[in-house]
């Protein structure tokens, strides 16, 4: 990594972290909620995985079946319906807004109620772009996958391997394209493909750094992996724990200690969730800023 790279881009967004503290504490809200929606989805996805290796299909989907039959399912369905309304609807504002502050940030005028409500009052292109992109990302694609896989079973799964293979090669060339489109639609004002011509001159202009920062962001995203090995072994750990335990009053202690632990766990996931979304997001605002005053220059 060169020394160019690291002071430009690295380093302005590390400091970012370390001087404001206002914006860990203004991005941890859209944090809190892509804890939630990962934890329901891996947790699902874990069921599933157990039902299958255990051969206890049948008896996961009785209880499921009891559920929908059960008093609660219309609350249950009036609170997914909520925060999933509240998901898709409360993170693209909080998106343009961070990306609003930050920009403001270099000029030491930034403000973090004005940047949420111009978030709230200009936040329909973000909105489009992620509905229309979303889909194209690392874990959507995954969970295709394991959908496609449950429904069509293990006779297609060499088809379908390939066919997700391809998709997902696909994905890294989209969004190495569209890497910097967010920052075009909010600090130019720009509608979404309009916003995308440009993302895409800008990183076949600086085709090396584009290409490192999505490695990077890559590996930071390692906590989606980290997410679903704490939910698939926590439990198993867990069980192998209580199993060694017969007295009842140890058994609810180690039941109390154990939830303890995998709370804990999940407010760390919740914490870098929120923290690594603030300087991935300054990371690619440095790179867009330098590369977009050469893409001028270089019209001129």
């Amino acid at each position: 990594m060169d020394l160019q790279f690291t002071q430009r881009i690295l380093t302005p967004a590390l400091e970012l972290i370390k001087s404001d503290s206002r914006i860990k504490r203004f991005y941890f809200f859209p944090g809190l909620l892509s804890v939630i929606f990962f934890s329901v989805l891996l947790t699902y996805q874990v069921i599933y995985t157990y039902s299958v290796l255990l051969g206890k299909k049948e008896a996961v989907f009785e209880v499921i079946l009891n559920f929908f039959h059960s008093q609660y399912i219309t609350q249950a369905l009036i609170a997914s319906g909520i925060f999933l309304i509240c998901y898709i609807i409360l993170v693209p504002i909080f998106e343009w807004a961070l990306i609003r502050y930050i920009d403001k940030a270099q000029n030491e005028d930034a403000s973090r109620s004005d940047s949420l409500w111009h978030g709230i009052m200009r936040f329909a292109p973000l909105f489009e772009f992620n509905n229309i992109f979303n889909m194209f990302k690392f874990m959507s694609i995954v969970n295709g996958y394991l959908f496609a896989l449950r429904f069509l079973w293990l006779e297609y799964i060499s088809f379908l391997s390939i066919t997700f293979t391809i998709a997902f090669l696909f994905s890294i060339v989209l969004n190495i394209l569209i890497s910097y489109a967010r920052y075009e639609i909010v600090l130019e004002n720009k509608w979404v493909f309009e916003a995308i011509g440009v993302s895409s001159q800008i990183a076949l202009l600086n085709i090396k750094t584009t290409l490192r920062l999505y490695v990077l962001m890559f590996i930071m995203n390692i906590k989606v992996v980290v997410n679903f090995v704490i939910f698939l072994i926590f439990p198993i750990i867990s069980a192998f724990i209580v199993g060694f335990v017969s007295s009842q009053t140890f058994l609810a202690i180690t039941f109390l200690v154990l939830w303890g632990i995998f709370i804990f766990l999940l407010i760390i996931l919740w914490y870098l969730a929120w923290v690594l979304e603030v300087f991935t997001t300054a990371i690619w605002y440095n790179a867009y800023i330098e590369w977009k005053e050469k893409l001028k220059d270089s019209k001129m």
